[in-house]
């Protein structure tokens, strides 16, 4: 399976997203910027960084993707088997996603839109699924991330969301929607990829 993560804005949460997949499904990483926090907690054998030509051969990969759409990206988005766009329900960072959807679409429709660091009754949440209606794109599945200190403590654990919440304790409980949240995350990877 492979799973491109990208967004033509920095911020997003896609290497942390990115992490937390790869550990869960024990997958390596590709990332296309030369500096990626990845280097600090992933080895050789789990991360290839490359602003060149990506290798064909690779299977059951993640790749973080940062920046605009590059001519070596092009080939790996026409072939994931899902596409994963993240972003936050600001105003600015919607227009910017807005832009990175509708240039992958023509490369890869299996997009799943990732809003993250979403908080209880967030109003900017509200309105992102009317913008998503209006500009045609409440087609495309929707899975939202709570906020959380999970997230950032992936990098630092070493473990995955749903490690860290099965410990129990004060973390469990604190962590235990974001968990589901991405169980939710992993079903519909699973379902939108099954008999792939």
């Amino acid at each position: 399976m492979q799973i491109s993560i990208t967004n033509f804005k920095g911020g997003q949460g896609k290497t942390s997203i990115a992490l937390n997949l790869a550990l869960t499904f024990d997958f390596g990483i590709v990332a296309n910027e030369t500096y990626t926090v990845l280097k600090n907690y992933l080895d050789d054998n789990h991360l290839l960084i490359t602003t060149e030509a990506i290798p064909e051969s690779m299977d059951d990969v993640i790749y973080d993707f940062g920046g605009g759409i590059t001519k070596h990206m092009i080939p790996v988005l026409k072939k994931s088997d899902i596409v994963i766009i993240p972003f936050l329900v600001e105003l600015a960072d919607v227009q910017v996603t807005l832009e990175a959807i509708n240039s992958i679409l023509p490369l890869n429709k299996n997009i799943i839109l990732v809003p993250n660091k979403i908080k209880e009754e967030d109003p900017g949440y509200v309105a992102l699924l009317d913008t998503l209606k209006e500009f045609g794109l409440d087609h495309l599945p929707l899975c939202p991330i709570r906020f959380s200190a999970a997230l950032p403590n992936v990098f630092t654990e070493g473990k995955t969301v749903a490690q860290m919440q099965s410990v129990g304790g004060l973390s469990g409980f604190n962590y235990r929607k974001v968990s589901n949240d991405f169980n939710n995350l992993i079903n519909l990877i699973k379902s939108m990829t099954k008999g792939k």
